[in-house]
């Protein structure tokens, strides 16, 4: 690649009294240099020819300096590469205009390597998709879910917007016009996903800062309301019954202690029984559960380590390393330990009697056929037993049915025929309910409005709860047992104790008032005064009890050990109740 000097002189033309034109003296003009850009033939036919040129410097050797430079930046391309020959053209000619000098040469290259833009007057929604693509170390689902809000909420207000000329005021009605289009669809915009937007844009707009290409980010001049993280409540019976008359439900709760119980009784015949335990007593995420190898689980040692997980990502799968500080290892019940070890007897036996067909993976937990198992389906299949629990249909047996058959006239059998089906099925349509003759727990509310909950399973004992509440509901087991704080933290492998201490502490209400008792204990009582006059001794005072009756579970600075849970099918008071069909 050549390319050529020559001055010029802005001087009109002077001529003698012959005619032939004067030179000027060497003084006046300036010099310049252009170089033609070497394109492929395909190149030529479809640009034409391309040449740069710049002049306005005081002697030829600037001009040649100058011209050496642009020629090593336009071979940074391959030879046949037209495209980034052209392209780094571009980025010339920008600078020019922009900062009458050429680009550094080490910048360029390292951009043009990495495939980032070389331009200067980028849109909003170009940065975004370079910074994005710049981000190599990502997950997955963080690529994703950033992916998610560039294209989806970012692009469509901001994306045509010139980098540099982005304000905070543009930021702030794109927030806006991203709730208002939301707010009557399925899934609005709400404070916590805004944030999480907010948070991306803000994150893109300080990588723009530290490569110079905005002075400052206008996303930390917008202010955004806070959404603070929803902490977890118990399911009292006041939200039961809230729940029940109105449909509406705490964002994020807890089954007591006898509903989980309960649930696991109902669900102890199903093959997964197992996986669902593991997250109710030793608190497992989703993709840690199903992510487990038998590899990591030693059962004579009592412990299994976390170090999978398999994540969703879209619809596929992947699997991977939990965070960095989410790892490590949980030890285990003897009762979690038997749990599991029949579980293996159970996969073996599955694996025996598939043959050939089974796929060999080293998963505990797995499909019918042994292939891993799909974090949807898990939680689909969980969301489906909870549902089954909380209807009563024909086939089904026990005190919950012969309560159904009492509101409607029936002799209390316990039996659920299809007699009582048509007559659900006519309650559900004077009613105006979906009559599809199955006791739901709503149908169940109406039935029995005076004593809508029992001391035993019925449609609504168990209110809806999600997946990840298992986890939670983990935590609230170990509080009431009287766990200490950090042991939990380390069952649940947080980052630190405060986000333990933070999120539970307020889950059950024993807990509190318990603490609130202990707290009342330390300061000396004044002592009862008989009838007659005279101090009641100490050891004939009545004992502090808690509201149920009971004595506080502290005695004497020791904490009182709870039973041990009893094996599955054996916490439900009323035996019946399993139905036929689980």
């Amino acid at each position: 690649m050549k390319g050529t000097t020559y001055k010029r002189c802005k001087c009109r033309a002077r001529f003698n009294a012959v005619g032939r034109k004067l030179a000027c003296t060497k003084k006046h003009g300036t010099w310049s240099y252009v170089v033609d850009l070497p394109l492929t033939d395909a190149g030529r036919q479809e640009h034409g020819r391309q040449q740069l040129t710049r002049g306005g410097f005081a002697t030829q050797r600037e001009a040649t300096d100058e011209l050496h430079q642009a020629i090593r930046l336009l071979a940074i391309p391959e030879t046949d590469d037209d495209a980034g020959r052209l392209d780094i053209l571009a980025t010339i000619r920008e600078h020019y205009r922009s900062f009458q000098r050429l680009p550094d040469f080490a910048e360029t290259k390292r951009r043009f390597g990495a495939g980032l833009s070389l331009s200067l007057r980028q849109s909003v929604g170009e940065w975004l998709d370079e910074w994005l693509r710049a981000k190599r170390k990502l997950a997955a689902n963080t690529r994703r879910s950033y992916a998610g809000h560039i294209e989806q909420r970012l692009k469509p207000y901001l994306g045509d917007i010139d980098l540099e000329k982005l304000r905070a005021s543009h930021i702030r009605s794109a927030y806006d016009a991203i709730v208002a289009t939301t707010a009557e669809t399925p899934r609005p915009v709400g404070p916590a996903t805004l944030a999480r937007i907010h948070a991306t844009l803000r994150a893109a707009l300080n990588a723009a800062k530290r490569q110079h290409r905005i002075v400052d980010n206008p996303a930390l001049f917008v202010e955004i309301d806070a959404a603070p993280r929803p902490k977890p409540v118990l399911w009292t019976e006041q939200r039961v019954i809230e729940w029940l008359a109105t449909g509406r439900r705490p964002k994020v709760a807890v089954w007591r202690p006898e509903q989980i119980g309960a649930f696991l009784d109902l669900v102890a015949a199903d093959r997964l029984y197992a996986y669902y335990h593991l997250l109710v007593f030793r608190g497992l995420r989703r993709g840690e559960g199903i992510g487990l190898p038998w590899t990591d689980v030693d059962l004579e040692a009592g412990a299994l380590a976390v170090e999978w997980q398999i994540i969703q990502v879209g619809w596929a799968t992947a699997v991977t390393r939990p965070k960095d500080d989410s790892g490590g290892v949980v030890a285990l019940d003897s009762v979690t330990v038997d749990i599991l070890r029949a579980h293996r007897a159970r996969q073996a036996a599955e694996r025996l009697a598939l043959g050939p067909a089974w796929s060999d993976t080293v998963h505990v937990f797995t499909t019918e056929d042994g292939k891993p198992l799909h974090p949807d389906y898990v939680s689909r299949h969980f969301v489906r037993l909870v549902q089954r629990a909380n209807t009563l249909r024909v086939g089904d047996i026990g005190q919950a049915v012969a309560d159904v058959q009492r509101a409607l006239g029936f002799t209390e059998s316990g039996i659920f025929d299809d007699d009582l089906r048509r007559a659900v099925f006519d309650f559900q349509r004077e009613h105006g309910l979906t009559a599809n003759g199955i006791v739901d727990p709503h149908t169940w509310y109406l039935l029995t409005p005076d004593e809508p909950l029992r001391p035993y399973p019925h449609p609504g004992y168990l209110p809806p709860i999600r997946l990840h509440d298992l986890r939670h509901g983990a935590a609230t087991l170990a509080l009431a047992a009287g766990g200490d704080m950090k042991v939990i933290s380390a069952m649940l492998r947080h980052s630190t104790i405060q986000i333990t201490a933070d999120t539970y502490t307020s889950v059950l209400p024993e807990v509190a008032r318990e603490n609130a008792e202990a707290s009342v204990a330390l300061v000396p009582q004044p002592q009862p005064v008989r009838a007659g006059g005279g101090a009641v001794s100490p050891s004939l005072a009545p004992r502090l009890r808690n509201a149920k009756g009971r004595s506080p579970r502290r005695e004497n600075g020791l904490v009182r050990r709870l039973p041990r849970c009893a094996p599955p099918g054996t916490r439900t008071p009323d035996p019946l109740i399993k139905s036929q069909l689980l």
